[in-house]
């Protein structure tokens, strides 16, 4: 019981100090899926799923929740935590059309529909944009290069 505490303890600090970590969600709260578009935009090209969470005036934003959904029927792949850079990467992520959900408390969530292929645009970033709710338009996505 004491080496599966501390070997928790060390996975757990593992974890804490890694930028764009893997979420660790307490039992029962999984990452729900949230679409807040009027319109769905064209989904994104995009060689990788990685990129940057930013506010309005491109300041960084540190600790948002970006998770990573199917299209087909919107389960959930994976969450992680932008690091202080407002960075995130999903490793390893499989060819196909996703949704990628990102949440800062206090702004609209974003949904920004992707597809994941093999092109010259490889070295395309998702670029995130919060903000707060607003009648017509929600937190979106661009990808630069």
């Amino acid at each position: 019981m004491r080496f599966t505490l501390l070997l928790a303890m060390g996975l757990a600090g593992a974890f804490a100090a890694a930028p764009a970590r893997a979420e660790q969600a307490a039992p029962g709260t999984v990452p729900a899926y949230a679409d807040e578009n009027p319109v769905d935009p064209a989904p994104l090209k995009l060689n990788a799923v990685e990129g940057r969470v930013r506010g309005l005036g491109g300041d960084a934003m540190s600790m948002a929740k970006v998770s990573l959904f199917t299209e087909a029927g919107h389960a959930l792949v994976a969450t992680v935590v932008s690091d202080k850079d407002g960075k995130f990467k999903f490793s390893k992520v499989e060819k196909g059309l996703y949704r990628v959900v990102a949440r800062v408390e206090g702004l609209c969530t974003a949904n920004i529909p992707i597809l994941v292929e093999s092109s010259i645009l490889a070295h395309r970033r998702l670029e995130i944009t919060m903000q707060p709710k607003d009648v017509d338009k929600c937190s979106y996505g661009m990808a630069k290069n």
